[in-house]
């Protein structure tokens, strides 16, 4: 499957376990379960960010980004960060505000084990076509879908706690408690993930020089071509490579274009760690 397919599979499937866990919060009254609603409705908003990040992510270079545009994926998940620390805010202020009665019912429970596959699904196929396809913005949203269903095993844990409210004292309000869980844990995840974006945003550019040594090795193999210039930049665990090549003067554009495509297929084969490879003949 195509990498944007994917994605709007994922897209789908969030769209329709936000909807369920807000119909539902609300329905029951369940504050943890509407403040986790609001977390699964952001996890649909990034993936549509992530389809638009995608296509420009993989633009080639030119004059006005020598460099490509791999930094769209930093700023797409930094994106992400900022909304999960205002969904926290949100979260947090329902907790004060928020004092509907909930009562237990085992027709919530069902719904959520039904939510839960459905992130199962999710996660499984960012994760897995993430690896496959090297897509850092995958991996990215796959961590982020984990933690929602992380959310939804608390709103779980929280459910099954309140049907043993008989034996707990009457001040404590459980569905209050797991909201201000819910709060924390989104907080902590937003925070995390803004740092290593900013991080990622400010200090992308890497002095590889294995991988540089690496890729001089393979030009062995192509005669026709001489290396002039490597650049390596870092996007979060993958790499980006620009090369500047001299090109033989007797070669036609048609087997520089064959040459061009060799080497690039030869050096993301002998290196999974490189996802773009921009060239440029001199």
């Amino acid at each position: 499957m195509k990498e944007n397919k994917i994605i709007l599979i994922t897209t789908v499937l969030n769209f329709i376990v936000a909807v369920i866990k807000l119909t539902v919060g609300l329905a029951f009254s369940f504050s943890t379960l509407i403040a986790d609603s609001i977390q699964s409705f952001i996890d649909f908003i990034t993936d549509i960010t992530s389809i638009i990040a995608n296509k420009i992510g993989k633009r080639r270079a030119n004059k006005t980004y020598p460099f490509g545009y791999g930094q769209v994926y930093y700023l797409s998940n930094l994106f992400t960060g900022v909304m999960l620390f205002l969904i926290g805010v949100f979260i947090l202020f329902q907790f004060f505000i928020f004092d509907a009665k909930f009562t237990p019912n085992f027709r919530i429970l069902t719904f959520l084990l039904i939510i839960l596959i459905l992130k199962s699904i999710v996660v499984f196929l960012l994760k897995h076509y993430g690896k496959s396809y090297k897509s850092e913005l995958m991996i990215e949203s796959a961590k982020e879908s984990k933690a929602d269903f992380i959310s939804t095993c608390v709103v779980l844990a929280v459910l099954l706690i309140s049907f043993l409210e008989s034996y707990i004292p009457s001040f404590i309000n459980v569905d209050k408690i797991g909201s201000l869980g819910m709060a924390i844990y989104v907080f902590y995840t937003s925070i995390k993930m803004i740092v290593l974006n900013i991080k990622g945003i400010l200090a992308n550019d890497e002095e590889n020089t294995e991988l540089k040594e690496e890729i001089e090795n393979n030009f062995k193999d192509f005669p026709k071509l001489k290396l002039k210039k490597v650049k390596v930049i870092k996007m979060s665990s993958y790499y980006s490579v620009f090369l500047q090549v001299k090109v033989d003067e007797n070669i036609s554009i048609k087997k520089y274009i064959e040459l061009e495509k060799k080497l690039k297929s030869q050096l993301k084969s002998k290196n999974k760690l490189i996802r773009f490879i921009d060239i440029e003949p001199v």
